[in-house]
């Protein structure tokens, strides 16, 4: 529900103003409409679907490109450890911290799960890629090759430093400590963002596991060979089944759905202001990983065509638009379309029509049979 094909940024204050004052009562004006209350989960996913489609559709496309050169995945990894290991900090110390305010404590401890923390996962990935590219072993040649190419130096502070992760750095500083309660908009975009499009990485993992260790189509890649696959861990929690995973998001979404409750307002709009802020924090690593990595001119030529019209600094609607938003909204959390619910009832309907008028009419019919015999 942005206005596509618009160049014009709108300022923090201003994000948070509009949506504070037609985004954030939505849930309220809501329940009249559907009888339920609208999650700050589905405004979120709401106000950012543009940039997160464009998003996925751009990590999905370098995706490939990672796996074929891994030191172009650690350099992906490295980013994005940033971007994790920032807001973790950050939820931690105010958790930790006696100072914290009582009421942002309380917000904060729903949403603080030890078991979704990604900051070692990550260094473990790190380190493991680190000692995979050390050694070289088991290369395809034409790995080999590619690697053979690149400079032999990679230039100074790439793991550390780079422009995008400094400004990534200290804008989740910044944020984080102004207004603890944004945390809540880390936690619902990059932790589901784990659930759902991170499985989908770890298969493309997997597989390309099953790529290097030759096996024949039959055969599957052992646990253990995949556990210890570079950049695998990121996507598992400890050890856990599919099932426990399952309860781990549902642990998180009641959470989240908790910690709301507590928020006025003005905290809320924060917060979906803040969930848009991620999504271009995170566009902005990928953008530079483009540069770092060297992608391949034809595909950025192709995310690029596809985005040229989707700016990244996109407005909100107009307040006149708030009524679509609203229907639009109520549709992606029914999860469902209406369109075959209006169907289905014009099909019934029909049927009741025809079946009235035939008992309607048959009396008639027989009356005029008996008449004429």
């Amino acid at each position: 529900m942005y206005s596509v094909g618009s160049t014009k940024q709108q300022s923090l204050g201003d994000e948070i103003n509009y949506i504070t004052a037609y985004v954030a009562p939505l849930p309220a004006r809501i329940e009249g409409y559907i009888g339920t209350r609208l999650t700050i989960s589905c405004e979120t996913e709401v106000l950012s679907a543009s940039l997160h489609h464009e998003l996925n559709m751009i990590i999905m496309s370098r995706l490939p490109l990672g796996l074929k050169n891994p030191k172009s995945f650690q350099e992906g990894l490295a980013s994005f450890s940033v971007l994790y290991s920032s807001f973790e900090a950050a939820l931690d110390s105010h958790i930790r911290l006696a100072s914290t305010p009582s009421r942002t404590r309380a917000i904060l401890e729903h949403i603080y799960i030890p078991a979704l923390h990604r900051a070692s996962a990550f260094e473990r990935d790190l380190t493991q890629h680190e000692s995979a590219s050390s050694e070289g072993q088991d290369a395809p040649e034409e790995e080999k090759t590619n690697q053979a190419e690149e400079p032999s130096e990679r230039p100074e502070g790439l793991r550390n430093g780079t422009p995008a992760r400094a400004y990534v750095l200290e804008h989740v500083r910044r944020a984080t400590t102004e207004r603890p309660h944004v945390l809540l908009a880390y936690c619902h975009c990059l932790y589901m963002a784990l659930f759902a499009g991170g499985q989908h990485i770890k298969a493309a993992i997997a597989r390309s596991a099953t790529r290097k260790l030759a096996l024949a189509p039959h055969q599957t890649v052992p646990e253990k060979e995949i556990a210890a696959t570079p950049g695998i861990g990121l996507f598992s929690f400890d050890g856990r089944s599919t099932k426990e995973e399952l309860e781990l998001r549902q642990q998180l979404r009641d959470g989240l759905r908790r910690a709301e409750e507590l928020l006025t307002p003005r905290e809320r709009g924060e917060v979906l202001a803040e969930s848009c802020s991620v999504f271009k924090l995170t566009r902005r690593l990928v953008d530079e990983l483009d540069v770092l990595c060297g992608t391949n001119p034809t595909v950025l030529a192709a995310t690029t065509q596809y985005t040229e019209s989707r700016a990244l600094n996109v407005t909100l609607p107009p307040p006149q638009a708030s009524r679509m938003s609203l229907v639009w909204a109520s549709r992606r959390w029914l999860g469902r379309s209406f369109e075959p619910l209006v169907k289905g009832v014009v099909v019934c309907l029909a049927l009741f029509l025809a079946y009235s008028f035939y008992k309607t009419s048959r009396p008639a019919f027989e009356g005029r049979h008996r008449d004429g015999a």
